[in-house]
């Protein structure tokens, strides 16, 4: 047993040498982007995780119509239902799971 655990320790550290080794190819990739400054710019942003919201949002800027839309798609925009005197107001479901998951990094 102390083998077997000895070698997938082994296996955990070359994945996690793997994984070290694209995140600063993907960063040294997403340096040389155009939108690089415009997306660190935001707070909480730096070069993996604005990696990964660009590539959720896509490089096409006039894809969404205004921040309203972009907004929607990330799911941070809540849906505000109002009929007579009673008004709800609940959080999107329908939005880019991946996206939601890269603005809550």
């Amino acid at each position: 047993m102390g083998i077997q655990a000895l070698a997938l320790l082994a296996t955990l550290n070359v994945e996690c040498a793997s994984v070290d080794q694209l995140a600063e190819a993907a960063s040294e990739a997403f340096r040389h982007h155009p939108d690089h400054t415009i997306v660190t710019s935001f707070p909480g942003l730096a070069d993996v995780t604005g990696a990964r919201v660009l590539a959720e949002i896509g490089g096409y800027r006039a894809r969404f119509a205004d921040a309203r839309a972009l907004q929607a798609y990330a799911g941070a925009a809540p849906v505000t239902r109002a009929s007579g005197r009673s008004i709800s107001i609940t959080h999107r479901k329908v939005k880019n799971d991946r996206l939601a998951a890269a603005g809550y990094l």
